[in-house]
């Protein structure tokens, strides 16, 4: 294995004595490092806002507010915070490196959304939510401790290094069910030992299949046990396992574990049960599950809640049909069917359950427990949706339903038996991607897969990358507008076939990346926008498996909406170098691509835009959901079109974002505080395991649901919608109302299948009033408030309009095409309100202040006076005669980008000393706007200084505001007159206001 680093990673390592070789000193000293930096720039952030704050340090230029900084002007926000324009070109620092003087060239600044990203370039990542970065806001973000406007992670933080030899699987010799003498497969389990294979047939009868593996030619068959009471066939095989030349296999129907000497031909050692292939008796099993052994114990589950332990000095051949129970271990609920495996990891033993986690017991602890008559329980518990472990010496090969993964378990353990990023992982063998594979088996770097068609062995092999540290490439930019009509088609049309749209092969895409790039060979790339929306300077990435490091594929100008681009890789540049994602040296892959290794497995894909900000929230996605289109599986659901499809994609990709977002995230780890309960799981609410959440539950849920291996979406037709692990489906309504605020239903269905598990409603995962629901209702409600979703516009899409009608399972209701009322406000609308500086009651106009410099929600907060079906903020101003000064009351008018007055308009006059009458309005600037927020008098009137209730008119022909009189009317002053020559007064027909 070569290792290649960047030369400032070198230089980094010789210059920097602190930067030790243990992971732990490490972390510590880059999270140091990192928090130096952190607090650094909120002091020069807290010191420009004082500044800014100064209206004498203002500078105005075409009605925008700006500040110089060492010699150069800066836009500052109405919240007095300095504000980037987008530097060009994208990868320009200058503008940065001007106000932060003080950050050294080991970090990498880059710009978004009108603020600054900093990443160190020896052992930063842009791993957004799970990373090792600093992202300055200039509006403010929300954390895990609350409102802030530089956010710092430091979870990920170590030396960027990175491999250049890469791995890869070769294609695969196969063993089908002829070769094992059976017509179908029913495959359970795969043990290798020496240069056997063994392999269950789990039916009645069953059998354990002997394979030569170099031959494929079957050697053997274990089919039963001889007893005192005759032969005993095997009824159900769920489980085996080898252990010190020993095999185990665990019958489900048959009640027992026999255990095998393969030193001493196949001669049975014991029979671990009743002895009578029954569950009853005293040592009965109740179908037989998983064993695993140690040199002291061997370990066995059952249907029952308890895991036998026997000790090994008992299970000998001088009495092959008994063996004494010595006792148990604690383990779940019964069930007669779950899939168990288990492994002895160093001093600790995992008991898995596929699709449901593990128990992880300290074997140092059971001697005691046994001598004592106690049941030893379970050190953790873990929810994960693993299917398949295996264990190839200090290596974990951990199977998903989409993936297998490797990890080092010496860092499971020293990790809490949480598995962290994976060592590699892979999602395709010979060209088909993994999916519920029924066992696996790895040593020696073989692998060996089941499923249910066939048997696979592929071996890993090692290919060396070339990359050129320091160097580029230049690349022509592809034109799109220049591409050959046969190299374009669009996806996810309205007539698109089904079996096209449920084929996951060529209708699929992972959330957080829209914009997928699929090698179809070695010389082809595949390029599809499932975006909404045009995607401009777009630049696919790839990275092989194994090598941390992203590479460019080229830049495509633009990317219309649902487009599929097929081009040669040469399209790219003729000698497959790239260009290095973060362009700090160059991958030479011709010998690769030019080798008969099948390259189009190899690859992971993201994509990235320079100019494109759309693009760029799109990229910033932090869930990996793969998004497939269901089939109809019963009279509840209905075909999958592309109009459904498509609409699919914008609802997901926006309730990805919903879960992306930092309001989310400090809502998450901080819900009991704030939304006045707990999130319980499978136990109900109890203060127990599977319970209440506990701190370590809410990190675990937060990341299994970011990374739930899919989301098979579906269209419902049953009066609201459908969900599990394996679907996800709502009715036609919820296809158009979702931009409204109808997302309770779809947060629903989507809880449960939570993380790939399901879920039932007497959990907080999928239970209208409790938990996800609730939340993600208010969650978007707020983020659609907030202005920031993805998709915001249901015109993007049209799925209501009528030139949709012959594709749509329902009627529109246009009635459900409507936002809440600009007075509701949702719990968490109300908590990140107290987050918020706005003014509340009546404030003085400033300089500084301006509605667009407030969210949506704060906006909403400001008064507004019904104006002939128009709605401007509502003021306040002092009139002066010569008789004195009266306080009346109008509308903001701009008189510019950067002035405003307060104004009663052309239709209301005040009568002057003289009997003249005169339009009124404030002089320019010299107004009071009316926040009604105010959580202190929340529904209370707002009232005038005399105490008098303030009162707009609300009818189609006039307009004006006032206060309610002695004689309830809503009224002015005297001197204040209608267009039509009558005093401003209203006996019915008007509103109130109260605060908020």
């Amino acid at each position: 294995m070569k290792i290649k680093y960047l030369p400032a990673v070198i230089a980094s390592l010789l210059s920097v004595n602190s930067y030790a070789t243990s992971n732990d000193v490490e972390q510590t000293d880059f999270k140091s490092t990192s928090e130096a930096i952190h607090q650094n720039i909120i002091n020069k952030i807290d010191e420009l806002h004082v500044y800014a704050s100064d209206a004498n340090n203002v500078i105005i230029e075409n009605g925008k507010r700006k500040i110089e900084v060492n010699g150069e002007k800066y836009y500052i926000t109405d919240d007095n915070y300095i504000f980037f324009d987008m530097p060009r070109p994208f990868l320009d620092e200058t503008a940065f490196r001007n106000v932060f003087d003080f950050i050294d060239d080991d970090w990498e600044l880059t710009w978004y959304e009108g603020g600054m990203v900093v990443v160190n370039k020896h052992f930063g990542n842009y791993d957004y939510g799970n990373g090792c970065l600093m992202e300055y806001y200039p509006d403010g973000t929300v954390d895990a401790n609350g409102a802030t406007h530089v956010a710092l992670e430091t979870t990920s933080c170590k030396v960027n290094d990175f491999e250049t030899t890469q791995q890869y699987f070769s294609n695969g010799t196969f063993i089908t069910a002829e070769q094992l003498g059976v017509e179908t497969l029913a495959i359970t389990a795969v043990e290798r030992y020496q240069d056997k294979l063994f392999v269950t047939q789990d039916t009645n009868p069953a059998f354990v299949t002997i394979l030569d593996i170099n031959t494929k030619e079957i050697i053997g068959r274990i089919e039963g046990i001889d007893t005192p009471r005759g032969y005993q066939a095997y009824n159900r095989i769920n489980e085996i396992s080898i252990t010190d030349g020993r095999l185990y296999v665990s019958s489900l129907s048959s009640n027992r574990v026999d255990i095998f000497d393969l030193e001493n031909n196949n001669e049975l050692v014991v029979s671990l049960g009743s002895g009578t292939g029954s569950w009853s008796g005293t040592n009965g099993l109740i179908h037989a599950q998983a064993s695993a052994a140690t040199t002291d114990y061997v370990f066995v589950t059952d249907a029952q809640t308890r895991i036998s332990v026997y000790r090994q000095k008992d299970l000998t051949l001088d009495n092959p049909n008994y063996a004494k129970r010595a006792g148990f271990l604690t383990f779940e609920g019964k069930y007669s069917n779950r899939k168990v495996q288990m492994h002895t990891i160093g001093d600790h033993l995992i008991v898995s359950t596929a699709d449901r986690g593990y128990f992880i017991y300290d074997l140092t602890k059971v001697e005691q427990a046994l001598v004592d008559g106690v049941e030893l329980a379970a050190e953790k518990v873990v929810s994960l949706n693993v299917q398949k472990i295996d264990l190839d010496n200090n290596t974990l090969v951990v199977t998903y339903s989409n993936r297998i993964e490797w990890h080092d378990a010496e860092a499971f353990v020293q990790n809490e038996f949480e598995f962290g990023e994976p060592q590699k992982t892979i999602k395709a063998l010979d060209g088909k991607v993994i999916s519920n594979l029924k066992d696996i088996h790895f040593s020696n770097n073989e692998m060996v897969t089941a499923t249910s068609e066939r048997i696979s062995i592929n071996h890993l092999l090692n290919n060396e990358i070339t990359f050129i540290s320091g160097d580029s490439i230049e690349q022509d930019t592809i034109k799109f507008d220049q591409l050959m009509p046969t190299s374009v088609t669009q996806v996810l049309g309205n007539d698109e076939a089904h079996e096209i749209l449920t084929n996951r092969e060529l209708r699929s895409v992972n959330i957080n990346s829209l914009v997928q790039t699929k090698l179809l060979d070695n010389n082809t790339v595949q390029i599809t926008n499932y975006a909404a929306k045009e995607l401009r300077d777009i630049s696919p990435e790839l990275k092989l498996n194994g090598v941390n490091k992203w590479f460019k594929l080229g830049t495509i100008d633009r990317l219309p909406a649902y487009a599929q681009v097929v081009l040669p890789l040469s399209a790219f540049g003729p000698n497959h170098q790239f260009n290095s994602a973060n362009n700090d040296g160059v991958f030479d892959l011709s010998d690769l691509f030019a080798s008969n290794i099948e390259v189009k497995d190899l690859f992971e894909h993201r994509f990235s835009s320079s100019t494109d900000t759309f693009a760029q929230k799109l990229s910033r996605l932090k869930p990996s959901w793969e998004i497939r289109f269901a089939g109809t599986a019963d009279h509840q659901w209905r075909d999958m079109n592309g109009l459904y499809a498509r609409e699919w994609l914008i609802i997901m990709t926006n309730f990805a974002h919903l879960v992306s977002s930092d309001e989310f995230k400090h809502v998450w780890f901080n819900f009991e505080d704030i939304m006045g309960y707990n999130m319980h799981s499978y136990a109900g609410q109890v203060d127990e395991v599977g319970g209440y959440f506990t701190d370590e539950d809410y990190k675990y849920y937060y990341q299994s649901m970011l990374k739930r291996p899919y989301v098979n979406v579906g269209i419902t037709s049953m009066g609201g919608g459908l969900g599990s692990a394996a679907i996800t489906g709502v009715d036609t309504w919820m296809f158009y109302s979702h931009y409204y605020g109808q997302w309770g239903i779809i947060a629903h269905e989507f809880g449960h299948g939570f993380d790939g598990k399901s879920y039932s409603h007497n959990t907080s995962f999928a239970n209208g009033g409790n938990g996800w629901q609730p939340l993600m209702t208010m969650v978007a409600n707020y983020h659609i408030r907030k202005g920031d979703m993805p998709y915001m516009d249901d015109n993007i899409h049209g799925f209501y309009k009528p030139e949709n009608d012959a594709y749509q399972y329902a009627d529109i209701s246009l009635g459900k095409r409507k936002h809440r009322s600009e007075s509701h406000m949702y719990p968490l609308d109300d908590y990140f309100m107290t987050l918020s500086d706005m003014p509340q009651g009546w404030f003085a106009h400033s300089e500084q202040f301006t509605p667009e410099g407030l969210s949506n929600q704060e906006r909403m907060m400001l008064a507004k006076m019904p104006i002939h079906g128009d709605d401007p903020y509502l003021c306040r101003f002092e009139y002066t005669t010569e008789t004195g000064s009266t306080t009346l009351h109008g509308y903001v008018e701009a008189v510019d980008d950067a002035q405003y007055r307060c104004t009663g308009g052309e239709e209301i006059s005040y009568r002057l000393p003289n009997g003249d009458k005169v339009n009124v309005a404030s002089s320019i600037n010299e107004f009071e706007w009316l926040s009604l927020y105010s959580p202190e008098q929340k529904g209370e009137q707002v009232v005038t200084d005399n105490g008098q209730a303030l009162c707009a008119i609300n009818k189609t022909d006039f307009y004006g505001v006032g206060f309610v009189n002695s004689g309830s009317q809503c009224a002015q002053q005297s001197e204040v007159f209608w267009s039509n020559g009558n005093q401003w007064k209203f006996t019915y027909g008007w509103i109130d206001y109260k605060y908020r």
